[in-house]
């Protein structure tokens, strides 16, 4: 796999590729990780869960032209070729391009994992390169192109990718893991929380504006609890004082550790502008956790509106107040929706069916190469 961050740094891309490569190795597959070492302190190279990973001191390609990135991704991946069958790359960047390339002239199979869709999505941020259009058609060349859902599929065609060439796989999570242990929690304000960088992409801003109406409401025996890591270029805080809402708000750092903090959890809010698929979405409905979440890519297939979740249009405070209202007036509904949620997830999006899809996929290109 090629990836351009990885643990220490876990994000959700990030925490697919390690729990997807390490179920991988259960079902027999030998798997490594190429990517950059980006945080002191961290060793080059290590096995994690069965995992090789290596991590070099080198920038991997990421734009579409052809520099110093994408020469030195280039020469590490033809100068181990002979340590792999397949090349698997998260997200479609230039170093998926290399992988591509690379791939082509060793008589490897390639595979590009699409890990976003709409305005900040891969296909979308990669075709605003300089070179980019000659650099997709590189991509396009690839042996499959996984699609999380069906916006990403359709997002594919319409920049001319072939058909046949793309799988439909979805993210999956430890349904094991994820399960709840103890009930919720029956005294203190009721708690939303929202995970995720603090980007304009998770709509916290949405959030915030959301939270300021149930406010103006005389809703106040609730807070939303929003862990992540930080976006420099935004002062959510700020806004939230300057909304008056700051005391119903509160902002925690990013942490691996999250059970314990899903567990004090009433009902997880997702109000993204634009997603792949969730990993923090179907983490906390493998927990039974009713959740509301934006209409959008990964999102709008995962939940069944007023079913097993709530869907609200993007760019939408207003919905988002009446959704979060609901679940705190109609404990039952709730219950019932993270009930309908965990077997949802269990029977749609376990790891463990989602590996077998990858094993599957790998066994076929493995063979079709060797033809």
């Amino acid at each position: 796999m090629v990836i351009h961050q990885f643990r220490p740094i876990t994000g959700g891309a990030e925490l697919q590729a390690e729990r997807l490569s390490a179920r991988l190795v259960e079902l027999g597959h030998s798997m490594q990780i190429f990517t950059e070492l980006r945080t002191p302190n961290t060793p080059k190279d290590e096995i994690l869960n069965g995992v090789y990973i290596h991590r070099v001191n080198f920038k991997m390609a990421y734009d579409a032209e052809l520099k110093t990135a994408a020469v030195d991704t280039f020469r590490f991946l033809y100068e181990n070729r002979n340590s792999y069958d397949i090349i698997h790359a998260h997200q479609a960047f230039g170093h998926a391009m290399v992988s591509v390339v690379v791939a082509k002239i060793t008589g490897k199979a390639s595979i590009i994992k699409v890990a976003c869709s709409g305005e900040v999505g891969d296909i979308n941020v990669f075709s605003k390169f300089p070179g980019a259009q000659s650099a997709l058609k590189v991509l396009k060349q690839a042996d499959c192109v996984v699609a999380l859902s069906k916006e990403v599929e359709n997002e594919l065609l319409d920049a001319g990718f072939s058909a046949a060439r793309i799988a439909r796989i979805p993210n999956g999570v430890d349904t094991d893991l994820f399960k709840r242990r103890k009930g919720f929690r029956s005294q203190g304000p009721f708690q939303f929380i929202l995970i995720g960088r603090k980007t304009p992409q998770k709509g916290i801003d949405v959030a915030l504006r959301a939270v300021k109406m149930l406010m103006d409401r005389g809703l106040t025996h609730f807070r939303l609890v929003l862990r992540g890591r930080e976006d420099p270029s935004q002062n959510y805080p700020l806004m939230a004082q300057a909304l008056g809402v700051e005391q119903l708000v509160e902002f925690l750092p990013f942490t691996d550790a999250v059970l314990d903090f899903y567990h004090d959890a009433h009902c997880l809010i997702l109000p993204s502008r634009s997603e792949g698929m969730s990993n923090t979405l179907l983490e906390a409905m493998s927990l039974e956790i009713p959740v509301i979440a934006s209409d959008v890519s990964g999102a709008s297939e995962i939940i069944n509106d007023n079913i097993d979740g709530i869907l609200i249009p993007p760019e939408a405070p207003e919905a988002l107040a009446n959704a979060m209202q609901k679940i705190m007036k109609k404990t039952d509904l709730a219950v019932k929706m993270g009930q309908q949620a965990r077997l949802k997830v269990a029977n749609n999006f376990s790891l463990q069916s989602v590996a077998q899809k990858y094993s599957e996929l790998y066994n076929h290109l493995y063979r079709r190469v060797r033809l």
